[in-house]
């Protein structure tokens, strides 16, 4: 595996075309819970270039790893995260992927670079509504190079503070390229070294190699998830994960990489990296 400088040299590196790894939450199964250093580290192991992750405030201020809006799926309880103390999470039973409460407990964000210091890319991805208390978490800990910031291109909150720290990096999401303006404008105020596409059909506009080829001109390269998390939710224009795993993956992640995309966001590191390294042998 590479370490994380060379991973960052080529994410910034425009003209470089190797394909990258992201993985969705960290490798995560049973008792080891998404979106902690746990699950982050396990995925680099596998093979991931760069981990992404899901941040939230609690009601005392401090960040944690968390990605749903409401506590239900993970807590079994229908508040938010920012309705507890960090102490009452910590006390609050987590349940694992089969139902049963987890020797884990929510990890904070300090815990987190404390387990990913010079080990991995951290894009932080659910976490734009408190984007200054990780940013002085990361400079803290003198972790800033190793952090990628993603937000919602039509989020102009999000694009005017991405705008004002041009030291940070940002990979805007996007959906409607009638928003394309507004990622020149961004790039020309700070740096912007990918741009995630939100392809559901093929023939979607993001997905065109029109789009793609607009964006290597202005040196951004382009990131596209593959996940299948749901039949009610397509990613990659139906690409994804599964149609790899069960077709071999040039049915998926390899239609992705033709298409131009340099960087997939996936659920199976190892499996991609395989795909990557030996081409279909799953």
């Amino acid at each position: 595996m590479r370490d994380w400088k060379k991973n960052m040299e080529i994410l910034c590196d425009p003209l470089c075309r190797q394909v990258q790894i992201a993985c969705h939450r960290g490798k995560f199964s049973s008792s080891v819970m998404e979106n902690t250093a746990l699950a982050f580290r396990t995925a680099v192991g596998q093979g991931a270039d760069m981990v992404e992750m899901d941040l939230a405030r609690t009601k005392d201020g401090r960040i944690v790893g968390h990605h749903d809006d409401t506590m239900i799926r993970l807590f079994r309880n229908p508040g938010r995260i920012g309705d507890y103390t960090l102490e009452e999470l910590k006390n609050m039973e987590l349940y694992n992927y089969l139902g049963e409460p987890c020797v884990q407990s929510i990890e904070t964000f300090d815990e987190i670079l404390d387990g990913l210091r010079d080990r991995t890319i951290l894009v932080l991805d659910k976490c734009w509504d408190c984007w200054d208390e990780v940013l002085k978490l990361l400079e803290r800990e003198k972790m800033t190079g190793q952090a990628v910031f993603k937000f919602y291109i039509e989020d102009e909150a999000a694009w005017q503070w991405a705008a004002r720290h041009e030291n940070c990096l940002f990979i805007p999401m996007l959906g409607d390229t009638g928003y394309l303006g507004r990622v020149a404008e961004l790039a020309e105020k700070t740096r912007v070294p990918a741009l995630e596409i939100l392809p559901e059909r093929e023939t979607d506009a993001v997905f065109q190699e029109e789009t793609i080829l607009w964006l290597r001109e202005r040196g951004i390269k382009t990131w596209c998830n593959s996940l299948s998390l749901s039949k009610n939710l397509v990613y990659g224009a139906g690409y994804d994960d599964l149609k790899s795993l069960r077709f071999g993956g040039e049915a998926g992640w390899g239609r992705l990489i033709r298409q131009g995309v340099d960087i997939i966001q996936t659920d199976w590191p190892y499996e991609l990296w395989r795909y990557l390294e030996e081409g279909d042998s799953l």
